[in-house]
């Protein structure tokens, strides 16, 4: 029957369904249409789109109807694709959707539509139902209106969950590369630090420490590295190969106990028996409130070993 598959086709959408769905896809006729969306099962959402009454009323309904509308071509993007990725810091508010410019418009009162120069079918996927940018592609758009500082973060944040989304960035580099695009010179920027095979900082007190050094012009470090001679002793925060010497960044929640500091302390022994001329201990409070102090302690250990060598 055609109210059977009308449902089992909304089911799939959030609960909805376009008018050109029911009529391509279902053999609905316009009047078979319009007596549904008439009776008491099915109400207008939009002139394109119907929902079915009863359905609960969801975000990312609200964001299906938003596609829907747009046309089979449309995909969402940009801000609410952020969202549907789960990216830090992006809230759910103006919906925001794709079509290419070589495809006619409509009118749209749900939210913004964008017209792309490329839009490519790897360049889009699903996620809850929903056509959507992929989650490379979503950062590329984004890198156009954050922030510089903040679109390494979020790469980051990504990579670190997600290692394998940086070879497709870097794909993505060379396909969106053109002159002139919104984003590009802050991800070619990002990416020359982020090569192939890069480790992502795993936590924000990595993604904040690092950013403190290179604020301040200060080389990277290698970050957490397998350390010992013939007995493994750990993996530690992060090294400087040049002198060598390690850091680490303490938490007062595991590292301010009298038998934490004992432990450390047979700990640091053991590194600089391994070969390290030194074991920089920094408080993640200095990380996140003193910066000043973050940078100086690096400095007068640096300086320190450089003098001495």
């Amino acid at each position: 029957m055609l109210d059977e598959r009308m449902r089992e086709l909304a089911e799939r959408q959030h609960a909805l369904l376009t008018r050109v769905q029911a009529r391509d896809d279902l053999g609905a006729t316009w009047r078979e249409i319009e007596s549904r969306v008439n009776g008491p099962d099915w109400v207008e959402e939009t002139p394109r789109v119907i929902r079915l009454v009863g359905a609960p009323r969801t975000d990312h309904q609200r964001i299906k109807v938003m596609e829907l509308d747009t046309g089979p071509d449309s995909v969402i993007s940009l801000a609410t694709a952020g969202w549907l990725w789960v990216l830090p810091g992006f809230r759910l508010g103006l919906l925001e959707a794709t079509r290419l410019r070589a495809i006619d418009g409509r009118p749209q009162s749900l939210g913004v539509l964008h017209r792309p120069r490329l839009l490519l079918p790897h360049h889009i996927t699903e996620v809850r139902g929903i056509r959507v940018t992929s989650l490379p592609r979503t950062l590329f758009d984004l890198a156009g209106r954050l922030h510089p500082d903040r679109t390494p973060i979020i790469v980051d944040r990504v990579l670190g969950k997600s290692p394998g989304v940086l070879p497709v960035l870097h794909q993505l580099l060379d396909e969106l590369g053109e002159r002139g695009r919104p984003g590009i010179t802050v991800m070619r920027k990002v990416l020359k630090k982020r090569p192939i095979g890069y480790k992502a900082p795993q936590s924000g007190l990595e993604i904040r420490f690092e950013a403190i050094l290179e604020q301040a012009g200060e080389k990277p470090f290698d970050r957490q590295v397998d350390a010992g001679g013939h007995d493994w002793i750990g993996r530690v925060d992060y090294v400087d190969w040049d002198y060598p010497f390690v850091v680490e960044i303490d938490s007062a929640a595991y590292h301010s106990s009298v038998t934490d500091r004992a432990l450390d302390k047979v700990r640091d022994e053991k590194l600089v028996a391994a070969g390290f001329l030194d074991v920089v201990r920094i408080p993640s409070e200095d990380v996140w409130s003193h910066p000043d102090r973050v940078v100086a302690a690096i400095r007068q250990v640096r300086s320190r070993l450089r003098r001495a060598a």
